[in-house]
C-alpha cells in the first residue's frame, strides 16, 4: 500500500468514526413517549375547547329569567369544569353555590357544596382551610349519600395531610381513623361502584398487596372509557403499582396513558407527566425529562394550588442536575467531534502537500491533482457543516445557562429544605460542614452569574459602609442577603429560612446596610435587583 492510499484510508476511518459518534440511540420508551409528544403538541387546542365549553356554561348565568336554583346548578357545572383546570375558579363556583343555597334556605344543597369544597381544598393542599370546612359540617344533618362523601373526603384529608407532614414531628389529629373511614366508604357503597373499586385498590396498595392491586385495577381500567377522568386516575395508580413491582417499562406506559388522558381533558392538576420525567434516567432522555417537568410546573402554576407546585418544585434540583450532566456529555461529544475534525484537516493538508509534489512528475500527475482538488472541495464543505453544528451546540449551551439562572432561586430553596431534613439526622459538626458547603456553593454559583456584584454593590454605599471581605470569603452575610434580594427573594422570613438566621437579624442587617446608602434609600433594594441586568 502506497503512502497516498494509507492517508486516504485513515481519513475514511476518521469520517466513519465522526458519523458513528454523532448518531444518537433512541429511548427505550420511544414508542410511548413519541405518542405523548404528539398529544402535547395539541395541548393548546384542547385548552381552547375547554375554555369555549366553560364560556358557554358561564353565558347561561346571564340569561334572562334564570332562577336561583338554576344558577346553583349552573355553578355546579362550572365547578365540574374548573376543579381540575383552575383551583381559584373552582373554589369561587362552590362559594357561589353556598351563597345561593343559603338564600334558598336549602340545607342539603349547602352541604353538597361544602363537602365538595372540603375535598377540593384537600386535593389542593390547603389543609387548614379544609379542616375548618369539616368543622362547620354537622354530620347528624347529612343524608346517607352525603355521609359517604364525608367519609371519602375525610379519609382523603387525613391521608394527604399525614403524607404532607411525614417529615415533621407534627401529628395529624384523627390520623388513626383513616382505615375506619375507608371501611365506611366500602360498606356504604355498592361493590361495583367506581368509588368502592377505587377505595378497594387503594387499600390493597397500602397493605403492600401489589400483585392483587395490579389485577383488580387492570379490570377496573378496562371498564372505563379513555376519555374519563377516572381513566387518568386509575392508569396513574397502575403506573405506581408497576413502580413497586419493578416493572419500569410498563410503569412508563401506564403513566403515558394517564398523561394523554389528562392532556386531552385539559386537566392542569395532573401528576403523571411529572412522574414520567422523574423516571427517564437514560442520557438520551435528559432533554425530554427537563421539558416534561417544565410543562408540569407551568400546569401547576396555571392551576394555582400550592401542593402540586411544591411537589413539582422539589424535583427541580434532581432534574436540573441530570440536565447539566447531559449538557456536559454534549460538550465532551462536541470536543470529540472537534478533535476528529482537526485530525481530518491535518490529513487533508498532508494530502494536498503530497499531491502538489506529484505534480512535477508530469501530465498524469496533473490530472490526479485536479481530481484531488475536487475531493478537497467536498471535504471543505463537510468542514463548514461541522462548524455549523458547533455553532448550534454553543447556542444550546447559552440556553442552558439561562435556564440555570432562572431556577437558581428555586434550587436554593430546595437545598435549604434538604438541609432542614439533614439537621434531624446528622451530628452537629457534620451538619455545620454541610451548611458551610451550602453557603460556598451559593456564593460560587451567584458570582458566576454576577461576577462584579460585590464591586457594583459597594459603589452604592458610602465609603465607610462598604463591604470588606475577609481572606477566603466570597460573600459575607450582608452580601448574601442582598444577593438573594437580587434573585427576587425579598421576604425577610424566606431569607432568614435560607441563611439560618432569625427574621429580626435579617431585618437589622437590611436596615444597617440601607443606612450606608449614598442616595435614594427608599428604592435601594430595587436598584440592587437591577445590578448586572445589562450583562
Amino acid at each position: 500500500m502506497t503512502m497516498k492510499q494509507s492517508c486516504l484510508s485513515v481519513v475514511f476511518v476518521l469520517c466513519l468514526l465522526l458519523v458513528s459518534c454523532s448518531t444518537d440511540t433512541d429511548s427505550v420508551h420511544e414508542p410511548h413517549l413519541a405518542k405523548l409528544d404528539d398529544v402535547l403538541e395539541m395541548a393548546e387546542e384542547y385548552v381552547i375547547v375547554k375554555e369555549h365549553r366553560i364560556s358557554t356554561i358561564d353565558n347561561m348565568l346571564q340569561s334572562r329569567g334564570v332562577t336561583m336554583l338554576q344558577q346553583y346548578h349552573i355553578y355546579g357545572q362550572l365547578y365540574e369544569e374548573y376543579h381540575t383546570f383552575q383551583f381559584d375558579r373552582a373554589k369561587n363556583a362552590l362559594e357561589n353555590q353556598i351563597q345561593l343555597a343559603e338564600s334558598l334556605k336549602d340545607r342539603k344543597l349547602k352541604n353538597d357544596s361544602m363537602l365538595k369544597k372540603a375535598l377540593l381544598l384537600t386535593k389542593a393542599g390547603f389543609f387548614l382551610e379544609a379542616d375548618k370546612v369539616f368543622d362547620t359540617l354537622d354530620t347528624l344533618k347529612l343524608t346517607d349519600g352525603q355521609m359517604v362523601e364525608w367519609y371519602n373526603a375525610r379519609q382523603k384529608f387525613l391521608h394527604d395531610y399525614q403524607e404532607y407532614l411525614r417529615t415533621s414531628d407534627f401529628v395529624v389529629k384523627d390520623a388513626d381513623k383513616i382505615k375506619y373511614y375507608q371501611d365506611k366508604v366500602l360498606v356504604n357503597t355498592p361493590a361495583s361502584s367506581p368509588l368502592n373499586r377505587h377505595m378497594s385498590i387503594l387499600r390493597l396498595i397500602e397493605e403492600g398487596e401489589y400483585e392483587r392491586a395490579y389485577e383488580e385495577n387492570l379490570r377496573f381500567i378496562r371498564s372505563l372509557s379513555e376519555d374519563e377522568r377516572d381513566y387518568a386516575v386509575q392508569t396513574y395508580w397502575q403506573g405506581f403499582i408497576c413502580e413497586n413491582l419493578n416493572r419500569a417499562e410498563e410503569m412508563i406506559q401506564w403513566w403515558v396513558e394517564s398523561a394523554i388522558c389528562d392532556i386531552r381533558g385539559a386537566v392542569k392538576d395532573n401528576a403523571s407527566l411529572c412522574s414520567i420525567a422523574l423516571n427517564l434516567i437514560s442520557p438520551q432522555d435528559t432533554d425530554r425529562a427537563f421539558r416534561y417537568i417544565r410543562i408540569s410546573l407551568d400546569d401547576a402554576v396555571f392551576y394555582n394550588a400550592k401542593l402540586r407546585k411544591v411537589q413539582i418544585a422539589s424535583t427541580m434540583p434532581w432534574i436540573e442536575k441530570e440536565y447539566i450532566a447531559g449538557k456536559e456529555r454534549q460538550n465532551k461529544e462536541r470536543n470529540g467531534y472537534l478533535l476528529i475534525t482537526i485530525m481530518i484537516a491535518v490529513m487533508f493538508m498532508f494530502i494536498c502537500v503530497y499531491t502538489v509534489g506529484l505534480y512535477a512528475k508530469g501530465k498524469r500527475s496533473a490530472k490526479l491533482i485536479k481530481k484531488k482538488n475536487s475531493l478537497l472541495a467536498e471535504y471543505t464543505s463537510s468542514l463548514v457543516k461541522a462548524e455549523d453544528e458547533l455553532r448550534k451546540t454553543n447556542l444550546d449551551l447559552v440556553e442552558a445557562n439561562a435556564a440555570k439562572e432562572e431556577y437558581l432561586g428555586l434550587f436554593l430553596s430546595m437545598c435549604s429544605g434538604y438541609l432542614d431534613k439533614l439537621k434531624k439526622t446528622l451530628p452537629r459538626e457534620q451538619y455545620e460542614n454541610e451548611l458551610k458547603n451550602f453557603y460556598k456553593t451559593f456564593d460560587t454559583s451567584f458570582l458566576q452569574l454576577y461576577p462584579s456584584f460585590v464591586d457594583d454593590f459597594n459603589e452604592l454605599l458610602r465609603e465607610d459602609g462598604r463591604m470588606t471581605l475577609k481572606e477566603g470569603e466570597l460573600l459575607n452575610t450582608e452580601l448574601r442577603i442582598f444577593a438573594l434580594i437580587k434573585l427576587g427573594i425579598t421576604q425577610s422570613s424566606h431569607i432568614a429560612s435560607l441563611l439560618r438566621y432569625s427574621v429580626n437579624t435579617i431585618y437589622n442587617y437590611r436596615a444597617q446596610v440601607k443606612n450606608s446608602v449614598l442616595s435614594d434609600r427608599e428604592n435601594f433594594e430595587e436598584i440592587v435587583r437591577k445590578i448586572g441586568s445589562r450583562r
